[in-house]
């Protein structure tokens, strides 16, 4: 069936207003401004039409986690506007649970919006990142070469600055896995000799990171932080929590960034877990005995960091680029993340205040 529908189309270059995107057979066969002849016509004038979001770095719904629930997961996201997503499983999942996970991710790719699965860890700082008396672990080439070989496994993040991490990511490299660096406070050498080895994604960026001092840095200057030598590489991608207050990474060190390496290499992600109970935020805070508030990631969903985006200036197309476009460039998903002839339908409705009506 060949259906018609009808809006301010977004595509990866502007808002096409008052257009047309037709679809057969869940490919997009048209996009512009003349309706072809012989379809079926859905109506959405007023209303942005927009590439279905790619979410990279996600852990949880409200409640359940990926680990013990990954359909039910990827269902709650979908029904966000989430069209393409990977599953991550953080450095607390033991190694054979882990085994199982990855299985239960195979199952769900063609089946699901589930695209594959992100590996956050096991290899990272123990002093970066939510958790309580982490324990450092080393690359244990047997271990993860069987991660490399569940087939699932599409995003990876390490610590550069962790003995054997830099062969660990010309492995992951090797096997075309993205080697993603974060949960780091590694210095411009050490992040630099992991781009070289292949890393190509910083993972959540401004976020649980840090600075390791030079010997020769003076009082009065500052030493480059892992955040800072990470800008500097060529052709690295960025992720973002997006939050609707700006708590994971203030709104002006996200324009610096876009401003730095431009807005072709930013990701916007949820770093979702399961919720803390408050509905009126869209960030985890959960306590520890002595009363202290811990930040662990969001309760965030694609459509609330597209909202989050659009309040803070950026335009639809930009919205877009930040949502699906870059994460399709990252992944290599040609098929899809804009709305262009040939790709798939993935695609979302949006109001005119950018707010999630439904997928389309």
């Amino acid at each position: 069936m060949k259906v018609s529908y009808r809006g301010n189309v977004v595509t990866k270059d502007s808002v096409l207003t008052d257009s047309f995107v037709t679809v057969e057979d869940g490919i997009i066969t048209y996009v512009g401004k003349e309706c072809p002849e012989n379809t079926e016509i859905e109506d959405y004038s007023g209303k942005y039409i927009m590439a279905g979001f790619i979410d990279i770095h996600c852990h949880a719904s409200a409640l359940n986690m990926a680990t013990d629930n990954p359909q039910e997961v990827g269902d709650y996201h979908k029904a966000h506007g989430t069209t393409s997503m990977l599953l991550t499983y953080y450095r607390d999942v033991p190694h054979e649970k882990l085994l199982e996970c990855l299985k239960k991710v195979k199952d769900l790719i063609g089946k699901s919006n589930v695209i594959g699965a992100h590996l956050e860890g096991p290899i990272l700082n123990a002093n970066f990142g939510t958790g309580s008396g982490n324990t450092q672990e080393l690359p244990d080439r047997a271990k993860y070469v069987k991660y490399i070989e569940s087939g699932v496994v599409k995003q990876w993040t390490s610590s550069p600055e962790v003995d054997g991490v830099t062969e660990m990511i010309k492995d992951i490299s090797a096997a075309g896995i993205i080697p993603s660096i974060g949960h780091s406070k590694a210095s411009y050498a050490q992040v630099k000799a992991a781009f070289q080895a292949g890393a190509r994604l910083t993972t959540h960026i401004f976020d649980a990171t840090g600075t390791t001092k030079d010997e020769s840095t003076m009082d009065g200057t500052q030493d480059i932080s892992f955040d800072e030598a990470c800008m500097l590489m060529p052709d690295m991608f960025y992720e973002v929590i997006c939050d609707k207050n700006w708590v994971h990474v203030k709104k002006e060190k996200l324009a610096l960034l876009i401003k730095t390496v431009g807005i072709d290499r930013v990701i916007a992600i949820t770093d979702s877990f399961m919720s803390d109970g408050n509905d009126q935020s869209d960030i985890n805070v959960f306590y520890s005995a002595d009363g202290k508030a811990n930040l662990s990631g969001s309760k965030l969903t694609m459509d609330k960091v597209a909202k989050n985006l659009f309040n803070a200036g950026y335009t639809p197309v930009q919205v877009s680029w930040l949502t699906a476009y870059n994460a399709a460039k990252l992944l290599k998903l040609s098929d899809r993340g804009e709305i262009a002839v040939a790709k798939k339908a993935d695609m979302v409705l949006m109001d005119e205040n950018m707010k999630f009506l439904k997928v389309i």
